[in-house]
């Protein structure tokens, strides 16, 4: 990935792109702005750049340094997370202070990317200030938080500082639907519009979306084998929260089915559930629950009353 394809900011991406061209790139930056912005991912294309040993236009994406970079196993760079250790203390710091004064093993500089730095102590900032108020030849220190404000006015008079923000929903949708062409359009534009385009909590949203569509899919297959009827209407009724999620259900629905299919014929299947159901239905039944899920996906597809849907689609799967 390169700074041509970072979603929206353009702003931000031409004032980066200016200062790679110039050769001048800076000894610590801040990137702010708010959870899914892509601060985490400007921070490592910038670390990519400057690991990269192509001498033509950077990061090439194709030479030993990006390649390592972008499989995290670069020598030359050091990545401290605050989301993993919580509250970066001040030994973390002394310790990056340290290991700053040892030359790169491979790169130009070594990079040392300090993210989610909002939980940062006081007296850990003062330790970084020492090493940014003299910085060594040939060190990069990325930092990033929600907002610059939260470190001291002392670290951010030292440090060049790019706020991020979230691009227009169509701009957000289309770098979505290039990075993750199986999600569904619909749901894409569904999730930015409720985060304002905000990509990383879209994804995070769709990402919740699926595994509560997934969880509740593997109940209705339970209740069904279990005859369950109470459960199984308690279960449906949950689809008329809305079409896209009721569509996500049945598609792991109907995925379900095709283990219990493979179970009923012997064929190895990943699914518990699925063993469980070909042990308890008919081969018959099971075919049949699969066509009948396959007809309410079609239904869904209509101008179907979701009030209505989840009580037509149980008395449907409890039909033995």
């Amino acid at each position: 990935m390169d700074l041509k394809s970072f979603a929206g900011n353009d702003n931000t991406i031409y004032e980066l792109e200016q200062v790679m061209k110039s050769g001048a790139f800076p000894h610590a930056v801040i990137i702010d702005g708010a959870k899914g912005t892509g601060k985490k991912t400007l921070a490592n294309i910038l670390a990519q750049y400057l690991v990269c040993v192509s001498d033509g236009g950077k990061p090439c994406g194709h030479c030993s340094g990006c390649i390592k970079a972008a499989h995290k196993t670069h020598p030359d760079i050091n990545i401290t997370d605050g989301n993993v250790q919580g509250v970066l203390a001040v030994d973390n710091i002394r310790k990056i202070r340290s290991d700053a004064y040892i030359m790169p093993n491979e790169a130009p500089v070594k990079v040392y990317l300090i993210l989610d730095c909002d939980k940062m102590l006081a007296a850990s900032q003062n330790a970084l200030l020492k090493i940014l108020e003299e910085p060594p030849k040939n060190v990069v220190f990325i930092i990033t938080a929600t907002s610059a404000n939260m470190l001291l006015q002392t670290v951010r008079s030292r440090s060049r500082i790019y706020t991020l923000y979230p691009p227009p929903v169509e701009i957000s949708a289309g770098y979505i639907e290039s990075a993750y062409p199986q999600l569904n359009k619909e749901e894409i534009l569904s999730a930015l519009k409720v985060t304002d385009g905000n990509i990383g909590k879209a994804l995070q949203n769709i990402q919740s979306g699926n595994e509560e569509a997934k969880m509740l899919a593997d109940q209705i297959l339970a209740a069904v084998t279990e005859g369950r009827e109470y459960d199984m209407l308690l279960l449906t009724s949950r689809l008329s929260s809305s079409r896209d999620f009721a569509a996500g259900v049945l598609d792991f629905l109907l995925e379900d089915a095709g283990e219990c299919i493979k179970a009923s014929v012997g064929i190895e299947t990943h699914l518990d559930a699925a063993r469980k159901t070909a042990e308890k239905l008919s081969q018959k039944r099971i075919y049949r629950l699969a066509d009948d899920i396959e007809k309410a996906r079609n239904i869904l597809k209509s101008n179907v009353n979701l009030n209505f849907f989840g009580t037509w689609l149980c008395a449907v799967l409890k039909e033995k």
